[in-house]
């Protein structure tokens, strides 16, 4: 006889949970069956959630995934799929998202439940995040469930990690065509060539029947290439179409497909809806190029299928490349003439167009202060740079050839009238004159006996020689004074500098010093050529100078020279005025600028003469 372990005598519980066992087991059976025949994310999510939540005993389950603009989570999977009330469940996901970490959560009052959260990282990135609903259970298999949840999340993590590098995959492949396709453009020299061997590669890649490419000129569209064709007929029925559906795309300043993609999103495709119907295409695609925001062209395709989003991004990846190099193309091809017409016609609309208020407030400013400067008149005044030099300037020779023995200035000092600026060597000139001294004395001696013998002859003889050793002994006597060299009047040492040169042998005539009057003055103006016409003798001006530019000179025109120096590329003419006041502290070689009034004038031209008078010169040199 069999006695019943537990329960009633029936054994009716046992049944119960066997009964349980069986279905849970079905139920995890099921749920891998999908998960592993999954062929879709959206199954392996829904297969991934019914495994996990069998293991685990979860009577509930949500998964939630980043959305594919990275702006918050969506659910992407529930278990069961019956609907229920999974606010909780989403509160505890939010939780865990905060945090980054497992959340476990108590809920519930009559019936206690526990909400068990779980993220979903790839490399370092919260990718998503799972929640299971489970009875209440101890720490230890807490955490036993929170391992199954982080062991179960690594097969979400390999479809994530598989997800990107096939999103990665793809938008290499996609850059590899866009610049296939843009590496043709750039293999033909001219705009046409190059435009047409894009289109005819583009359309071999995407496999349309036909793809063209049209500049904007003015407000019309204009085709200049179309694939697998060098010449077409401009103003033929089809190029019309296509220029009108590319119009439509530009008025509207985007990609417009027909048919739509999207239904609803207000766009206008007239023009392609006449296009399809006239050419029997099933899809037509256009794109405007555009270049630093102004439409410079639009592309358009057409084929027997319509346009998926995939070709829809890889022609607008072209097209943001090909809208700046059909720009350049373009520009280059216009020629000197046609780009500085495209130069004039960019600055009036950065004037007089719409926006760029700092253009406008420049451009204000400029005619502004033309205005101003052309009616506002103002002393015209010629500006030289100005040297100081004496009236005069005396020059102190060497007298004889000899030897210098002392000198007592430099340049810069200033001497009085008859100092003694310097001293030759006198020594030769003492034994001439005492040789000459001792002849004369013989001589003399010798016309005594002579005069005593009464011998006329010897007299007259003896006597010329008497004359002639006193002459001499006047030159030596003279040459002994000039040994001297004394300041012809009161002034500054210009040059001459000797206190180096001691014992060095000077020769007749050589300039040792030059001394100029520290009272009297000229003022020597450099002028150059462009500004002489306008000097006459008598204008007054103004100097200042380096070394006193707190003071103003007055001066006045007393000569103009009508000789011009050659200097630094350009002629001047020296130009001498008068100082109509002294100042102590001048001093000739002191330089400076002076500025001559030549009379009221117009403040435009006064700044503008060196240019106007340079194109007047050129425009007389280049025309015949």
């Amino acid at each position: 006889m069999t006695t019943p372990s537990a329960g009633t005598s029936d054994g009716r519980p046992h049944l119960q949970v066997a009964d349980a066992t069986k279905l849970r087991a079905a139920a995890e059976t099921d749920a891998w069956l999908r998960f592993s025949s999954a062929t879709s994310v959206e199954a392996f999510c829904q297969g991934w959630l019914g495994v996990t939540c069998t293991r685990t005993g979860a009577s509930d389950g949500i998964l939630v995934l980043a959305s594919p603009d990275g702006r918050g989570f969506v659910p992407a999977a529930a278990w069961p799929e019956t609907k229920r009330d999974r606010a909780k469940l989403a509160e505890s996901i939010e939780h865990c998202l905060e945090k980054r970490a497992l959340v476990a959560v108590a809920v519930g009052d009559k019936t206690p439940r526990l909400h068990v959260a779980q993220p979903i990282e790839l490399e370092g990135e919260v990718l998503g995040a799972v929640a299971v609903e489970v009875d209440p259970r101890p720490e230890s298999d807490l955490q036993a469930l929170a391992r199954d949840l982080s062991w179960g999340a690594g097969w979400l993590e390999a479809l994530l990690r598989r997800s990107l590098n096939a999103r990665e995959s793809e938008t290499a492949v996609r850059l590899r065509h866009v610049f296939d396709i843009f590496s043709a453009s750039l293999e033909h020299v001219g705009f046409v060539p190059a435009a047409t061997a894009t289109v005819t590669e583009l359309a071999t890649m995407l496999e349309c029947d036909r793809v063209a490419l049209a500049v904007i000129k003015g407000k019309r569209a204009r085709v200049k290439a179309l694939s697998h064709t060098v010449n077409f007929e401009k103003n033929a029925e089809l190029t019309r179409a296509i220029e009108a559906a590319m119009e439509e795309s530009v008025d509207q300043r985007t990609t417009l497909t027909w048919p739509p993609q999207s239904e609803g999103d207000g766009h206008i495709r007239k023009a392609h809806e006449a296009l399809a119907q006239s050419q029997g295409a099933a899809g037509i695609l256009t794109v405007p190029l555009s270049r630093m925001g102004e439409t410079v062209g639009a592309i358009s395709l057409e084929r027997t299928r319509p346009f998926e989003a995939d070709s829809v991004e890889l022609v607008e990846g072209l097209a943001a490349l090909l809208g700046p190099l059909t720009a350049v193309q373009q520009a280059a091809e216009r020629g000197p003439v046609g780009r500085l017409w495209d130069s004039a016609k960019d600055i009036w609309f950065r004037f007089f167009g719409p926006g760029h208020a700092i253009w406008k407030l420049v451009g204000a400013i400029v005619v502004l202060t033309v205005l101003f400067f052309s009616f506002v008149s103002a002393n015209y005044r010629v500006a030289a740079n100005t040297k100081i030099e004496g009236a005069i300037q005396r020059a102190m020779a060497a007298p004889f050839e000899g030897y210098i023995r002392e000198a007592f200035v430099r340049p810069g000092d200033v001497v009085e009238e008859g100092k003694i600026i310097a001293r030759l060597d006198d020594r030769d000139l003492q034994l001439e004159r005492l040789k000459v001294s001792s002849r004369k004395e013989q001589l003399t001696k010798q016309y005594r006996e002579a005069f005593a013998n009464h011998d006329r002859a010897q007299i007259r003889v003896i006597g010329s020689q008497i004359d002639q050793a006193e002459a001499e002994l006047q030159v030596v006597q003279e040459k002994l004074i000039r040994t001297e060299i004394r300041a012809p009047f009161k002034g500054v040492v210009v040059s001459g500098d000797l206190s180096q040169q001691l014992g060095a042998p000077v020769q007749r005539g050589q300039v040792l010093f030059e001394v100029a009057p520290l009272e009297d003055y000229r003022v020597v103006l450099k002028v150059d050529e462009r500004d002489i016409r306008d000097l006459t003798v008598g204008q007054q001006g103004t100097l200042v100078l380096t070394s006193m530019t707190q003071d103003q000179l007055p001066i006045h025109v007393v000569r103009i020279t009508p000789v011009s120096t050659p200097e630094d590329g350009s002629n001047y003419f020296r130009v001498e005025a008068k100082l109509d006041r002294g100042v102590e502290r001048l001093r000739p070689g002191m330089e400076g600028v002076g500025k001559i009034q030549v009379g009221e004038r117009k403040l435009i031209w006064i700044w503008t003469r060196h240019l106007t008078g340079w194109l007047r010169l050129q425009l007389w040199w280049l025309l015949p």
